[in-house]
């Protein structure tokens, strides 16, 4: 079953690079041309040279040739070299250029690949892998592909010209055992890369797995810098990753004990062939020219074979990759858009959740029968222990999953009846840790609208109160804020990614504890903000500390994935859960 969905994998990945190859059909054609020019030159022009023009010159003892036609006859095999140079040149750039064009098409997939996945997909995967798919994986696939161009479009044809002439030379010297030699010799160069090559197939695939992990390690190392630093953890880190680097180099060294092993087995046979051509040529009484072209054909025609052979165990090498690559490119689409999607019109903001539920991927039910009615201008706090379903209901809300049952209206229109990119311009959304990308701090509000005017960011970054330590920046809004805006506190990355929210000017506001960074006096002014901001406005807001419920007109209380409670903020004081919540969190 497994061989079955290699092979399947593997024919699917051929079809793939070849439809793409075709795209570059005219480069494609004049490359392979090159090469078949380049190949017959090597394994037919030589040992034709050899076998005619020595045979005329050095063993016609009365023919007298004059200096200009000795320098005539010996100026052919440059001729056949410079004819072969340059189609080899010819083949090399051109087939490069294919391949660089495919590499091109290939990583363009599948980072769009990655873009339409659902949450749900990043969320049992581990970053690292992912980031070794999309950068080391290709890599390989580089090198890969490199190969088959340097290889793949020239020396078959230089094999073929090489038998060509020991076909043209067994009829012409009338000696069948030229031929008898390489059909028997040449299977046997077959073994070799049949046997290693199914072992470098089955490493590859642990090595690029451990390199995903050994990838994870050290992204995960980066991104909790601070935390390793605070509890001392640099030896474990270290320990962790050494474990996961010996596991690799384990792997490479079995890689590189098969593929080396290629080299030397070839080259025995090769010589072999050649002894043997030898001790044939002396039982027969062949002239010594004949000899020598048989052995120029014998080198271009198994030598040709030997970086054939290397070029096989290249792909063989990479075979994890590319099947690591096709998993991706191939993964179902799992929340597609409808064929004939609903249009929103105008919308208001006005959600609607009726008797939803919903699980993640078979376990205990995070949301069950839910019945939520917002209208617009509703600011709706919802609250609820750690793992109460609050998170769940705004990421069914923004379609990151769907609803194993019920439905979910906005504006009576069924959220899974609109295209995702409609329902989500609809919505603003501010999550607890907001990421800031490393562009300048008026391009990490522009995020929202890419349009917007300078006038509108400062407008947003002045509603969010972030204008002031904008200013105090060393180029103000042109500031590069860095990878993860480590240079920035927690309070002004919440404040950059609200500003963000406000410029994106949508009907539906969601609030991740988006002022938990904040300090009082901030947040009481963002809180003001936020009151004039809502209005007309449909805003949810996931409240973790209490001081956020103050600006809430509605607050849904959640326990175990149901509505516990709902309604205007006084009248849930009187609700045990929710006074022991407040009495915890202050």
């Amino acid at each position: 079953m497994l061989m079955s969905e290699e092979k399947t994998i593997l024919k699917e990945t051929f079809a793939r690079y070849r439809r793409l190859a075709a795209e570059n059909k005219r480069i494609l054609i004049f490359g392979v041309l090159c090469g078949i020019i380049a190949g017959v030159s090597s394994g037919f022009g030589v040992p034709f040279f050899v076998q005619t023009v020595f045979r005329r010159i050095f063993e016609d003892a009365d023919a007298a040739y004059s200096l200009p036609y000795l320098f005539m006859v010996a100026s052919l095999l440059p001729a056949i070299f410079l004819i072969r140079g340059v189609a080899y040149y010819g083949n090399q750039y051109l087939l490069q250029r294919v391949c660089q064009n495919v590499l091109l098409r290939i990583r363009q997939q599948l980072f769009r690949r990655i873009q339409t996945l659902p949450v749900a997909w990043f969320e049992r995967r581990q970053s690292g892998d992912l980031m070794a798919k999309l950068v080391g994986d290709t890599l390989q696939i580089q090198q890969a592909v490199l190969t088959v161009s340097k290889e793949g479009f020239s020396q078959p044809f230089t094999f073929l010209a090489g038998l060509g002439f020991l076909i043209f030379l067994s009829i012409s010297q009338q000696e069948v055992g030229f031929i008898l030699l390489l059909i028997i010799l040449a299977p046997l160069m077959a073994v070799p890369v049949r046997i290693i090559g199914a072992k470098l197939r089955g490493r590859s695939r642990d090595l690029q797995s451990t390199l995903g992990r050994l990838t994870e390690v050290m992204a995960e190392n980066l991104r909790g810098i601070y935390e390793v630093r605070a509890f001392n953890r640099q030896k474990a880190e270290q320990a962790r990753f050494d474990k996961e680097l010996r596991f690799y180099n384990r792997f490479a060294m079995k890689m590189a004990k098969y593929d080396h092993l290629t080299q030397p087995l070839m080259e025995f046979i090769a010589v072999s062939m050649v002894s043997l051509a030898f001790v044939y040529s002396y039982q027969k009484q062949i002239d010594f020219s004949t000899f020598a072209s048989l052995g120029a054909a014998l080198y271009f025609t198994v030598d040709a074979v030997k970086k054939i052979v290397k070029m096989v165990n290249g792909v063989q090498r990479v075979t994890g990759a590319f099947e690591r690559i096709e998993s991706v490119l191939q993964e179902p689409e799992q929340m597609t858009d409808p064929e004939a999607p609903l249009s929103f019109g105008t919308v208001t903001g006005h959600i609607e959740f009726k008797d939803v539920s919903f699980s993640y991927g078979g376990e205990s039910s995070a949301l069950k029968a839910v019945d939520l009615d917002l209208r617009p201008g509703t600011i709706c706090a919802i609250v609820g222990h750690s793992g109460s379903g609050k998170s769940t209901l705004v990421k069914l809300l923004m379609r990151y999953y769907d609803a194993s049952s019920g439905q979910i209206l906005v504006d009576g229109t069924p959220i899974d009846g609109v295209r995702k990119a409609d329902l989500r311009d609809r919505i603003a959304f501010v999550p607890q840790q907001p990421v800031l990308f490393n562009a300048s701090v008026a391009e990490n509000i522009a995020l929202a609208r890419p349009e917007a005017s300078r006038e509108d960011v400062i407008a947003a970054a002045k509603a969010a109160f972030a204008d002031s330590f904008i200013q105090e920046l060393d180029e103000g809004y042109d500031t590069v804020v860095g990878e993860n805006a480590v240079r920035l506190s927690g309070g002004q990355r919440q404040r950059l990614a609200l500003a963000r929210a406000f410029l994106k000017d949508a009907p539906i506001l969601v609030l991740d504890e988006a002022t938990s960074a904040l300090d009082r006096d901030s947040e009481e002014h963002i809180q003001e903000a936020l009151t004039h901001f809502a209005k007309g406005r449909t805003v949810l807001i996931i409240a973790h500390r209490f001081s956020t419920i103050r600006l809430a007109n509605w607050v849904v209380l959640m326990e175990a994935g149901r509505i516990e409670q709902q309604g205007k903020p006084e009248q849930l004081w009187k609700n045990e859960l929710f006074s022991k919540l407040f009495n915890e969190r202050g």
